[in-house]
């Protein structure tokens, strides 16, 4: 499994937004939206606010690939769901979420459910 490098973990975790965009199962990658990320050790995690109704979600679960660029780094990545049952992982997102984004009123729903429940680590690809 290829890893984040240190630099780009940096650079990625320095931005508020990340923008990503699902690829559909025809390969086309047509939208992209900016939402934000959160670190835990050497890994990138997202969730959906809306659900399976956010338009970037649903894709991501059907392939399980797409396209994130934030902080100059651009890449073509793997979306790997976290089991709801994960609480370890599940914890340390919704810390990670309360620190990155403390200043925020939605920094509190990010890390509750049912927006928990959809928590994907965002893997690069080779």
């Amino acid at each position: 499994m290829t890893a984040w490098t240190p630099d780009e973990l940096d650079r990625i975790n320095a931005e508020t937004y990340f923008t990503v965009g699902a690829t559909l199962p025809d390969g086309t990658t047509p939208k992209t939206v900016d939402i934000w990320s959160v670190p835990v050790g050497n890994r990138i995690f997202i969730r959906s606010y809306n659900g399976t109704q956010g338009k970037w979600y649903g894709p991501a679960l059907k392939t399980g690939r797409g396209r994130i660029t934030a902080g100059g780094v651009d890449k073509a990545v793997r979306f790997v769901p976290v089991d709801p049952g994960d609480e370890e992982t599940n914890q340390a997102v919704d810390a990670s979420y309360l620190e990155k984004y403390g200043d925020s009123e939605y920094a509190v729903t990010m890390s509750t459910e049912p927006v928990r429940r959809n928590t994907l680590e965002v893997v690069p690809e080779g």
